[in-house]
């Protein structure tokens, strides 16, 4: 699925139900999110069974690490992935993977962090846009950063008085 493909489902998404919370738009579009001890290593699954989505996150992650969890799984629904289980480990947080199933499950993650944000207040640095949005920094290689050097750039034009 091309870049453009997942921007435009995961802006669609936060438009139609005004949040880019990922756990949020799972209760809107009626995908149960259950948390269980899934283990040091395992952060999160989405299943598939009989074409109805489900995602377990570990109940051991931060409030932080649940809502990126969680919108990369939920990108696995969203792109119509249809492995019948989906895993996000900690290890494979620094796998650069850069095609597949994984890299756009991460590139929806990514794409709905930035959705519902102004980046006109951010720094201009790639750590800040992270930091700003609670990105994490493993997350970096996802972000298509010519895209967002250019809304940074139209937000900074349309916010000056020139």
């Amino acid at each position: 699925m091309q870049r453009k493909t997942i921007r435009k489902i995961a802006t669609n998404l936060v438009k139609e139900f005004q949040t880019n919370d990922p756990i949020e738009l799972c209760e809107c579009l009626g995908i149960p999110v259950h948390y269980n001890d899934l283990g040091k290593n395992v952060m999160g699954y989405r299943t598939n069974l009989f074409g109805v989505s489900s995602i377990v996150l570990n109940s051991r992650l931060s409030s932080t690490e649940a809502k990126y969890t969680c919108g990369h799984e939920l990108g696995h629904d969203r792109c119509g992935h249809e492995d019948n289980a989906d895993y996000l480990r900690k290890s494979s947080l620094y796998s650069r993977i850069l095609y597949g199933t994984e890299y756009e499950a991460n590139c929806f993650m990514v794409e709905l962090m930035l959705a519902e944000n102004s980046l006109d207040d951010y720094v201009d640095t790639k750590e800040g846009v992270l930091q700003s949005i609670s990105i994490p920094m493993w997350a970096a290689p996802y972000v298509d950063w010519t895209y967002v050097k250019k809304e940074l750039l139209t937000n900074q034009m349309a916010g000056s008085n020139i």
